[in-house]
């Protein structure tokens, strides 16, 4: 099956850059012909193997900001379940622009900017900042890593500690997300365990891959891999499915 050929590419992205799992729910409804909803409650399942592993490899390398990761997830999961609430009033289009344009937005802004010092977010400001990844993650149906990079790259908070504490903030939002979807009958477990296992070894080499290219190098890299996605999700509204 062509889907399970993409799952370790994204694992890479997801390891490497802390986001790609946006590319899992179109692919699941293109490829392997799963309504939408089906299709995100079973990627949601998928991620949570992609989140375990970040965690745990970037854990075992003192790469974990847990402090930092933990006042990020303090704010994100009660603003997630605000999010879901308000999901079904705004447009599924315009919520898709709103991400495509923070996406792009950041990645362009972080290539073309003069380097800005490394600086660590105070505690207040982390808890918000997790709130609004939070409701923002729930509203567009995201994981929470694809609206976390941009925002913390944005704010000069260094890019391996971005990429990691975005393996962390997943993983209430997605085992959430899947409860949700699991009590609508809209994950796929056989599936997307298959998937979460193969997306589990890609992320497992996209964190290698990141803690090599640790510092200026990484941050580039991923704000050029925003600018890409960010692309993707301003056309993805409007293809077929």
């Amino acid at each position: 099956m062509a889907v399970l050929l993409l799952a370790v590419p994204v694992g890479v992205f997801i390891g490497m850059i802390g986001i790609g799992g946006v590319l899992l729910p179109p692919a699941l409804t293109w490829l392997a012909g799963l309504d939408i909803h089906t299709a995100a409650g079973t990627s949601s399942w998928c991620f949570l193997f992609t989140g375990i592993v970040g965690t745990t490899a970037y854990a075992r390398h003192q790469a974990m900001p847990w402090r930092f990761g933990g006042r990020l997830t303090l704010g994100a999961a009660p603003a997630a379940a605000a999010g879901a609430l308000v999901n079904g009033v705004v447009p599924a289009t315009v919520l898709w622009l709103f991400l495509a344009t923070v996406t792009a937005g950041s990645g362009a802004f972080n290539l073309w900017a003069r380097p800005r010092e490394a600086r660590e977010l105070p505690a207040p400001a982390a808890v918000a900042v997790g709130a609004v990844v939070g409701f923002g993650s729930a509203l567009t149906g995201t994981g929470g890593p694809v609206l976390l990079v941009p925002v913390l790259l944005a704010l000069g908070v260094p890019a391996l500690t971005t990429i990691a504490a975005g393996q962390l903030i997943q993983l209430p939002l997605v085992g959430f997300a899947t409860l949700g979807y699991a009590a609508q009958g809209s994950v796929h477990f056989g599936l997307g365990s298959v998937l979460g296992v193969l997306a589990g070894a890609g992320t497992l080499l996209g964190t290698r891959l990141a803690r090599k290219l640790r510092g200026r190098h990484l941050h580039r890299v991923a704000s050029a891999a925003l600018v890409g996605f960010g692309a993707f999700l301003f056309v993805l509204p409007f293809l077929p499915r």
